[in-house]
């Protein structure tokens, strides 16, 4: 037989296993052959090959013939691969009928969710200074009409080229940035510079006592926070991003409160 490594792969590839395919090759190549006979030919261990036969057997790949002495005999290679096929066939059909099945269960939990909204689905929290800063560049970059923005200590070092060019196209369209500083500011000589580089952008700029937060409010409906912790004398805060039209009205009422009582950055 010239190709039993190729036939034996395409045997198992049907399901047999190794061991069957062996033994059903051995078959094929004579009319009949013992057990013995069969593991001296196709290299399976003698110990094995009458489970093998039996497993073939079953399967309706080998036929067991009478006499004293049993022989065993390859059915038809036409047959026997049709057997194999139709085994296939039948777990694709039921394969078939199983995704039939979970088609027809799920699309409607997953249709019925889609319209579902997780109670706190509009918030995120920014778990790093990189990701704080990464979220503000991107809601300012997204800014339509309006950025109200607090700044505290510690503030975020240095200017944003991209807060820059987003102040400039605002005031182009017709909208405003404004930012409330707290008045320790004034001893931060390269903060001092940055906030008249943002002013010589267009912002408008004013210094209160104190600001309760670092915070920004875009376009009346996205705010980014800083919350500090509440215990005494800590530094550490947690940033988060909401998207609540009616929180980012409340923090605007706050915003204009302190606005009104602060002083121009001179």
């Amino acid at each position: 037989m010239a190709d039993l490594d190729g036939w034996r792969r395409e045997l198992t590839d049907l399901g047999l296993t190794g061991y069957e395919a062996r033994v059903y090759l051995a078959l094929v190549n004579r009319s009949r052959y013992t057990a013995a006979q069969i593991a001296r030919e196709s290299g399976v261990p003698r110990q094995r090959v009458y489970d093998v036969l039996s497993g073939l057997t079953e399967r309706g790949l080998v036929r067991a013939l009478p006499g004293q002495v049993a022989r065993f005999t390859a059915v038809d290679p036409a047959s026997a691969i049709e057997r194999l096929m139709a085994t296939h066939r039948a777990t694709f059909s039921h394969l078939e009928q199983t995704t039939a099945r979970l088609v027809e269960a799920l699309v409607p939990a997953w249709s019925q969710g889609r319209d579902e909204t997780d109670p706190l689905d509009y918030v995120e929290v920014l778990r790093d200074r990189e990701m704080l800063s990464e979220r503000i560049e991107e809601i300012q970059a997204e800014a339509e009409r309006e950025i109200l923005a607090m700044a505290k200590l510690p503030y975020l070092t240095g200017t944003s080229e991209s807060g820059i060019a987003t102040i400039h196209r605002l005031n182009e369209a017709g909208g405003s940035v404004r930012c409330l500083y707290e008045r320790d500011t004034m001893d931060h000589g390269e903060m001092l510079a940055d906030i008249r580089r943002y002013a010589a952008a267009g912002e408008h700029a004013r210094i209160a006592a104190s600001v309760p937060m670092r915070m920004w409010i875009v376009d009346g409906s996205r705010v980014v926070m800083s919350l500090r912790d509440p215990v005494a004398e800590s530094a550490s805060t947690t940033n988060v991003f909401i998207e609540h039209p009616a929180l980012a009205q409340c923090l605007a009422y706050a915003f204009e409160a302190i606005w009104d009582g602060a002083e121009p950055v001179t």
